[in-house]
């Protein structure tokens, strides 16, 4: 992009040279070289514009892939904590029915 607008900036700059070189212009040349001096003004405009608008789109992706890869690290981090839980739930289950097993033993003597 900032080539483009060079070459625009520098096109324009070499109108105006060949502009004040050339003897007398007519009037319509006249209005033809200010209309090519305008487009060029405008075309670097739009460049600095498409440039600055590329970099805003760039930096929201980039936001973007930073939000992705924080969620998919909740994301692991969640199941590996399910996991545990249930190993947890397990382990309860397995001291209840091993508490529940003494108590009854317990009862019978």
């Amino acid at each position: 992009m900032k080539k483009t607008a060079t070459m625009i900036g520098i096109a324009g700059l070499s109108l105006l040279l060949l502009g004040g070189c050339s003897a007398k212009l007519s009037q319509s040349d006249q209005a033809k070289l200010d209309q090519a001096l305008q487009a060029a003004d405008n075309a670097a405009q739009s460049a600095v514009k498409a440039e600055s608008s590329a970099d805003r789109a760039e930096a929201a992706a980039d936001k973007a892939q930073s939000a992705t890869s924080k969620a998919y690290a909740a994301a692991t981090q969640a199941e590996s904590s399910a996991v545990r839980a249930e190993t947890a739930a397990d382990a309860a289950e397995m001291s209840a029915a091993k508490a529940a097993k003494a108590f009854e033993l317990s009862q019978q003597k």
